[in-house]
């Protein structure tokens, strides 16, 4: 029905269906990077900064925009169609049925993408956040244990979660530190999402690579096995996908590993394990964290990636665990969707 009525109004009303489109558009990223100027929103949504001001202008008239001198910002009354213009942008770039194609070739419940690609534009990265907080908080409920890995994508994630009414949920980190930055950690994330969502926190002080025998030491530790009993009772994972260059680095997997790794076509990496364009496991890192095989059934898996150069990582990643939702860009959804595609008709011939 939502495709044939957007068919009906290309058809019948091209001029006003552009129009709709623009508006909705200017709409949707003034709500993200208000307040702002016309020349910052016109490099943006590239297109001419004449048509940013004629349309404001509307949009100011129909009591949709504020201008001040700090640049344009929603009104109270734009917020009450904010979510149907998101919507309708979507639909119109096609966004919406590149989700359900997605969604259906990967095997996900729910798959979910913002406009733009991060690797050219990186700011589209705060939007896959935003998205995913958004879908995060759906699927937690009061009493929950949500586990996070660490990453800039995660870590765009905790910046977007709304502080609202307070959520009874218990915060673990999935892994163990990587020697990374200590804000893209997945301890310090996790502390920070808790103290977003108006929840508990505990933390696993443990280096992410450590031998069996110094590990099993550890583990005998209260607020260690403490720690990793709440990760095997997890029922929201969020974590980020890496591909499998960017993973053996961060991991500082030895160099006949990474041969090994890429002979055997390594793409993607989550939770350490290393796997190929199929979803066949090459390599599991030994480390201290999440073991998906102890998860239990209902437990539900969201990743959030982002950027074209992540596209076979993601498929990878989503062929080996099924995921209840998935959040990514326009970039790596239409190269996703040409890869799948691809093979859906090479496997049909």
């Amino acid at each position: 029905m939502e495709n044939g009525f957007i068919a009906l109004m290309r058809k019948l009303a091209p001029d006003l269906t552009d129009e709709m489109t623009r508006r909705a558009m200017i709409l949707e990223r003034i709500s993200v990077m208000q307040p702002v100027g016309r020349r910052q929103l016109a490099a943006r949504l590239n297109l001419p900064e004449r048509e940013i001001r004629n349309t404001a202008v509307l949009l100011k008239e129909l009591g949709y925009l504020e201008l001040d001198a700090s640049g344009m910002s929603l009104s109270a009354k734009a917020e009450e169609i904010l979510e149907s213009a998101r919507d309708f942008s979507k639909a119109m770039n096609g966004l919406t049925e590149s989700e359900r194609k997605l969604s259906r070739l990967l095997g996900a419940e729910r798959v979910l993408i913002a406009p733009g690609d991060c690797d050219a534009d990186p700011q589209v990265l705060n939007d896959v956040g935003r998205i995913c907080a958004g879908g995060l908080r759906n699927v937690l409920a009061s009493g929950n244990t949500l586990a996070v890995t660490g990453g800039r994508t995660v870590a765009a994630v905790a910046r977007s979660i709304q502080s609202s009414a307070p959520l009874n949920v218990m915060v673990v980190p999935a892994r163990g530190g990587l020697g990374r930055n200590v804000e893209l950690q997945a301890n310090t994330l996790a502390e920070e999402i808790a103290g977003r969502l108006g929840g508990h926190y505990r933390l696993i002080h443990l280096p992410d690579h450590m031998d069996a025998a110094a590990m099993q030491e550890m583990l005998k530790m209260p607020e260690v096995s403490e720690a990793m009993e709440l990760l095997e009772r997890a029922d929201v994972i969020l974590h980020g996908i890496g591909t499998a260059q960017e993973s053996m680095r961060n991991r500082q997997i030895g160099r006949n590993a990474q041969n090994r790794l890429m002979a055997d076509g390594a793409v993607g990496e989550s939770f350490g394990v290393f796997c190929d364009i199929q979803g066949n496991v090459l390599m599991e890192s030994t480390g201290v964290g999440v073991d998906l095989a102890r998860l239990k059934p209902t437990c539900r898996m969201i990743a959030a990636a982002a950027g074209a150069s992540k596209a076979e990582a993601i498929i990878s990643i989503l062929r080996h665990t099924h995921h209840h939702l998935l959040v990514t860009d326009q970039g790596a959804a239409e190269r996703m969707l040409r890869i799948l595609e691809r093979t859906e008709h090479a496997d049909g011939e």
